[in-house]
């Protein structure tokens, strides 16, 4: 087990307040909650998790024609409003 430092923390007194208010809301004291997050939320914060990519890889539009072709594209039950019917003619 590692060996326990004490320390003096100066902080101002509304962060102080709001760590505290914080550590009370969790039912933690001061202490346990600084050191939960330099456990916790440090080292996540510090290296991060890599991010799933939002940036998908374009298919080919001729990858898609066998989709397109056989209509399994279309949702099922759509129907035109009536002002397309004019719009379009149908």
């Amino acid at each position: 087990m590692a060996r326990k430092i004490v320390t003096n923390l100066r902080i101002d007194e509304n962060d102080w307040l709001q760590v505290k208010t914080v550590a009370a809301e969790l039912g933690m004291s001061v202490n346990e909650y600084i050191n939960y997050l330099l456990q916790n939320i440090v080292p996540k914060a510090q290296f991060g998790y890599p991010k799933k990519s939002k940036i998908r890889k374009r298919k080919s539009i001729y990858d898609l024609l066998p989709v397109l072709l056989q209509g399994k594209h279309k949702k099922e039950g759509f129907e035109l409003s009536e002002d397309d019917k004019i719009i379009y003619g149908v």
